[in-house]
């Protein structure tokens, strides 16, 4: 009886683990963040001449569990201060059920995974073959509808401009035993990916 109670306690515990770690910020909790995060900040810096820049989080693209800290979400948003507008990466953690900001810069963002950038690459070999036969033709169009194969998408710089990023990845294809290092782009769109050939 009471093994029996202690593995549906147990049960209980993990079954709600996972839900609780799928919960992410909303834009509104990320910009009440930056907003303390800035409000610290002015605080700080008491000079002479305060120099008040409005920060916003204009919008939100995506977040997922911090590959480099436990505990910690990242968060891809475009922020504007002043005159500038940028894609950024903002750490987060949640704190008593509050979403707060982590000072630590260079935080990264993954890209998909090589299995998610593999079909990718591959439905878009398909079209560009369909909207132009010629390409059919091509060994490397052929490869990357079929037999080619994403090993790894491993670290992504985020582009400030656009909020793309742009994956070292590795790839092998039968003609190529070797391997392919090569930069690939992405986009994160309403949750999904989408791979943005050059």
């Amino acid at each position: 009886m009471r093994l029996t109670s202690l593995a549906l306690t147990a049960a209980a515990l993990f079954a709600a683990l996972p839900a609780q770690a799928a919960t992410m910020p909303t834009l509104e909790q990320i910009h009440a963040a930056v907003q303390v995060g800035v409000a610290k900040t002015r605080a700080k810096m008491q000079s002479a001449l305060p120099v008040p820049i409005a920060v916003k989080v204009t919008s939100l693209t995506g977040c997922q569990d911090s590959q480099e800290v436990p505990g910690e979400v990242v968060c891809l948003v475009a922020m504007s201060g002043g005159m500038r507008d940028a894609f950024m990466v903002l750490p987060l953690r949640n704190e008593n059920g509050t979403w707060v900001g982590v000072e630590r810069k260079d935080a990264k963002f993954s890209g998909p995974s090589p299995a998610e950038a593999q079909a990718m690459i591959r439905a878009w070999a398909k079209e560009e073959v369909a909207r132009n036969p010629e390409a059919a033709k091509d060994v490397q169009m052929q490869e990357a509808q079929t037999t080619m194969q994403v090993k790894a998408v491993n670290e992504c710089d985020v582009k400030r401009k656009t909020g793309y990023l742009v994956c070292d990845t590795e790839l092998s294809v039968p003609s190529r035993p070797e391997g392919i290092k090569t930069e690939l782009t992405f986009m994160l769109e309403s949750g999904n990916w989408r791979y943005l050939p050059r």
